[in-house]
């Protein structure tokens, strides 16, 4: 979900290039279509480097130089989480070269040798794109995308890492995870909103503070597990892609994430989920039977997903103003698709009436 809106393509891929010369003698950077078509509006970039010596298509993460969507970004953290899940036998990219210094290329980044595959589209979200490879797959491939999603994710959540492992990925220990998250995303939104007050976020917050569950059990977390996070080959999944949001906390957060974004991008847009997506009570199940975890408490789960979704669509709403996509004095940051769901989920939530509730049980697990 990182994005930056620095524009500076051709100088940046100069630097690239002649970096690339150092380490594999006279070569050519090509770029795919996707990064020039971005200019660098998100900080990964694909391309293939051709020479003497080399040929291999590689991706470039960089750290955003320009407008942000997340108060910090820790590229380190990232590339260390991916080669210790990679050495656990999970797949995720190979790192190949890093750099957290801005003396090449005018910012930190890593280099990885790039996966063969597709990730189910963002924008337009999936459900709405039938040129897609979720809107073209039948709905026993799409079912097939959402096994991979949750079989992998249950993996993740299955490893026994040790404290050392963990904490050399760059986590702190903590006593409070859970309340460290509720803080991190209150910072981010007041940090995102500049002043200005967000009523349905601080009273989501408050339910969120005020309800906090008993963690059954604190490990790493994947923060943004997602299907459009996971590249698939032929409908099989191939590679676990960003872990910019990852963290310490309840392993559930990871699946209620997964199930609540994906609903907030069909159901809360007023579009139905395209046959063959996984259900959250099929997820829960699948995922309770190979982690020996419970999804007892999914739908604070649930709640603080949409929470922090609609805290992050604050800067991506004031992105699309800082570019000029939208007016000045648009309050899409405020009234949007993701507040208006996370709106609705707690209202049902915290004040339903029995058949609210029944209706509200019924939509989520559609």
């Amino acid at each position: 979900m990182s994005v930056s809106t620095d524009k500076n393509f051709d100088e940046k891929l100069l630097k690239l290039q002649s970096w690339l010369k150092e380490l594999y003698g006279d070569c050519e950077v090509i770029p795919h279509e996707s990064s020039i078509a971005s200019g660098f509006s998100n900080e990964t970039f694909v391309f293939d480097v051709k020479g003497k010596n080399v040929s291999e298509s590689l991706v470039l993460r960089l750290r955003p130089t320009g407008y942000q969507v997340f108060p910090d970004y820790d590229l380190k953290m990232q590339a260390s989480i991916m080669k210790l899940l990679r050495l656990k036998g999970l797949p995720t990219p190979e790192i190949i070269f890093e750099n957290y210094n801005d003396d090449i290329l005018g910012s930190e980044f890593y280099v990885m040798r790039c996966i063969d595959g597709e990730a189910p589209s963002d924008n337009p979200p999936h459900h709405m794109d039938p040129e897609g490879m979720m809107g073209k797959g039948t709905p026993e491939q799409r079912y097939s995308v959402w096994s991979g999603w949750v079989n992998n994710l249950s993996a993740f959540h299955s490893l026994d890492l040790s404290t050392e492992e963990v904490l050399s990925c760059g986590f702190k220990n903590t006593d409070d995870s859970l309340g460290t998250e509720l803080d991190y995303y209150k910072e981010f939104l007041n940090w995102g909103m500049d002043g200005e007050k967000h009523p349905v976020c601080s009273n989501a917050h408050d339910w969120l503070v005020a309800n906090k569950p008993e963690l059954q059990k604190i490990s790493m977390c994947w923060g943004d597990s997602r299907i459009g996070n996971v590249l698939y080959k032929d409908y099989k999944a191939s590679a676990l892609l960003d872990w910019e949001m990852a963290c310490m906390g309840d392993p559930l957060m990871d699946l209620a994430w997964g199930f609540a974004v994906d609903e907030c991008n069909s159901l809360g847009l007023g579009v139905p989920r395209l046959d063959g997506s996984m259900s959250q009570s099929e997820g829960i199940e699948i995922w309770e039977n190979k982690t020996g975890l419970s999804a007892e408490n999914i739908n604070y789960f649930r709640v603080l997903a949409l929470f922090k979704f609609s805290v992050i669509m604050v800067r991506v709403a004031k992105r699309l103003i800082f570019n000029e996509i939208m007016p000045l004095d648009s309050d899409f940051h405020l009234n949007n698709f993701t507040t208006e769901y996370l709106d609705l989920s707690l209202i049902h939530i915290s004040e339903p009436t029995r058949q609210e509730a029944i209706s509200y049980a019924v939509f989520c697990l559609k």
